[in-house]
């Protein structure tokens, strides 16, 4: 059972299974020696087994003597918040990831309801099928959607796909499967999420984990009993939220904690945690293994080598290390960091082009290169890759057309809705800037350099050739006649600098702004219609307090409310200008992340 948000409203989707009993004792079992992790000399094959919706805090609490024979270390889904690789903390997303190595702006289910996943990055099902023809597959779930919705093609490819089963009935299957030496085998145990939704945190809630236990322990008495050598993974897709555990699916601790269990000795990366980290949320939640590892250590242990052409986001926990913890840099001055933990050397590609040799020690590295857009870096480390990838659009302008909403234009030629009393972009955005959603702006619209709103009804559009547009905001077209060149008939004083514009500012009363690319600015008087005596001049403290450092930085600008004004920078950075005060508020500039503009940035 799963619970989807649909519509505005909690439904109930179902998947054909034994009725839950999580109030009842679960069954006993003898207990048995550890799985021994080193001493098998057959063939290599790997379990991995889900147990839906374990709340980790939760399981630490329980007597669970089984999940207890292997190493339970914590970890990490949900990317990292903030960035592109966000995601929600619900089952689609979650078990999308831990099957492709992949966050969600990668593989593309987003929700539970999400339909195909991106087969650009494909399923570790598929991954082993094109790597070992021979191998055998199976993958056995309570909960459906893995099977049917986001992954169907993949496991067409199985030898064995089984969907809708119990949890009694999946751990069954499993164990013959398990008898039969199959390679690689995908469990999916479904009931502890289905308590939790249905009662949260409490007897019923315990009762499913001791459970589900004991389906690991008859899982694992399998493993003993085979003479393959089998590496045992055990995971869930998401905590719950904190202290009632009802529901999952945003960026608390909780929900982003999870477990990977192993039966197997792993390395530094799922046995240290990382400290000194630039981004520290959640009480270090990054240090901790993250959510994408599982698939390169499950293909690592099957002896398949990881492509760096795969962009995988995981790295394995097993053998040699990778480059840890990359992930987008905090610092201004870099685009991307990393663990430094020796001074080994790291091979870095862009776009799956090698770009350049740097070291570990360095723990971070800045891109000089002018691309825009999305971007994906791979990080190779003792020839093993690891990937990320950012989203390098900056914003070129912004208006605000009312008090509720407002528009964005970035420099990969597309624009974003922003509503402004939600505060996040609308759905369905970003769009292609083209004269078909801005009627008028011909074939420049990928080059909105400025704008603002003259009065209600009414806004500029200023490009990068030195042309502009008057806009009929109602009427949603450029007025006729336009585009326009900007000189100093129709902009008196600043024709001189049409082509050194980079951003515009709506001010007090009359007043526009204008920022120049060599760090000076225009005040034109709408009343007057001319630029005012004195200008240009230069940006400083004094007549714009806390932007001096930051005055050739300047890409776009827009006045929010009365009181209020948001300036951007290069390199994805924005200031909030306090109006009233005037003076640039403390605390700033900071980068443009989904937390703060959810969704402007997004590809």
């Amino acid at each position: 059972m799963k619970r989807l948000f649909q519509n505005g409203a909690w439904v109930l989707a179902l998947s054909f299974s034994m009725p839950l009993l999580a109030a009842s004792k679960p069954p006993a079992i003898e207990p048995v020696d550890p799985v021994d992790p080193i001493t098998k000399t057959g063939d290599r094959k790997v379990l991995l087994i889900g147990l839906d919706g374990v709340q980790l805090e939760q399981l630490q609490q329980t007597a669970t003597p089984n999940l207890d024979r292997l190493q339970v270390k914590k970890a990490y889904t949900g990317g990292i918040s903030g960035t592109e690789s966000e995601q929600g903390t619900s089952s689609g997303p979650g078990w999308s990831t831990i099957l492709t190595g992949v966050w969600a702006n990668k593989h593309g289910v987003v929700a539970n309801g999400s339909g195909l996943a991106n087969p650009q990055y494909p399923s570790i099902f598929k991954r082993l099928r094109q790597a070992k023809p021979d191998a055998r597959i199976a993958s056995v779930v309570h909960w459906s959607e893995p099977n049917t919705r986001y992954f169907p093609n993949d496991v067409a490819g199985n030898n064995l796909t089984l969907s809708g089963l119990s949890d009694a009935a999946v751990t069954s299957k499993g164990i013959e499967l398990i008898e039969q030496g199959y390679d690689f085998i995908f469990l999916h145990i479904d009931d502890p999420d289905g308590a939790g939704h249905s009662h949260g945190f409490g007897s019923q809630y315990s009762a499913s984990l001791q459970t589900a236990d004991v389906q690991v322990g008859q899982l694992l008495n399998a493993v003993n009993a085979s003479e393959h050598d089998w590496l045992v993974l055990v995971t869930t897709d998401h905590g719950r939220q904190p202290v009632t555990g009802y529901n999952h699916g945003n960026q608390s601790k909780e929900e982003k904690t999870i477990f990977i269990a192993s039966n197997k000795p792993l390395n530094a990366e799922y046995n240290n945690v990382a400290s000194g980290l630039q981004n520290q949320d959640f009480s270090n939640i990054y240090g901790h293994p993250a959510q994408t590892s599982l698939v390169p250590t499950a293909l690592r242990y099957l002896g398949v080598e990881i492509d760096r052409a795969w962009q995988l986001d995981g790295i394995p926990l097993l053998g040699e290390l990778a480059v840890r913890k990359l992930a987008p840099a905090r610092h201004n001055d870099q685009d991307i960091s990393w663990l430094a933990d020796d001074s080994s050397d790291i091979d870095i590609y862009r776009n799956q082009q090698f770009v350049t040799r740097v070291n570990s020690s360095d723990g971070g590295w800045s891109d000089a290169s002018e691309l825009r857009g999305l971007t994906d870096y791979t990080l190779v480390r003792n020839n093993t890759p690891a990937s990320l990838r950012l989203n390098k659009a900056n914003i070129t302008a912004a208006v605000s057309w009312d008090s509720s909403r407002a528009y964005f234009f970035r420099d990969d030629s597309r624009y974003v809705r922003y509503a402004k009393v939600l505060d996040q972009a609308d759905s369905g955005y970003p769009k292609t800037t083209s004269n078909s959603s801005w009627p008028g702006f011909g074939d420049q619209g990928g080059e909105v350099i400025a704008a603002f709103e003259k009065q209600a009804g009414s806004s500029y559009y200023f490009f990068a050739n030195g042309q502009y547009v008057r806009y009929n905001n109602t009427l949603d077209r450029a007025d006729s006649g336009y585009p326009a060149d900007v000189n100093n008939a129709n902009w008196p004083g600043l024709g001189d600098y049409a082509n050194n514009i980079r951003a515009a500012l709506r001010g007090k009363g009359d007043k526009v702004y204008f920022f120049l690319d060599n760090g000076q600015y225009l005040r034109f008087d709408l009343g007057d219609d001319r630029v005012d005596s004195g200008y240009p001049t230069t940006i400083n403290n004094s007549n714009w307090p806390g932007l001096e450092d930051y005055a050739s930085d300047i890409i776009a600008a827009v006045k929010w409310s009365d009181s209020r004004a948001y300036i951007f920078l290069t390199g994805q950075r924005y200031i909030r200008y306090d109006l009233a005060a005037d003076r640039a508020e403390e605390g700033y500039p900071l980068k443009i992340n989904g937390s703060n503009w959810p969704g402007l940035m997004n590809p």
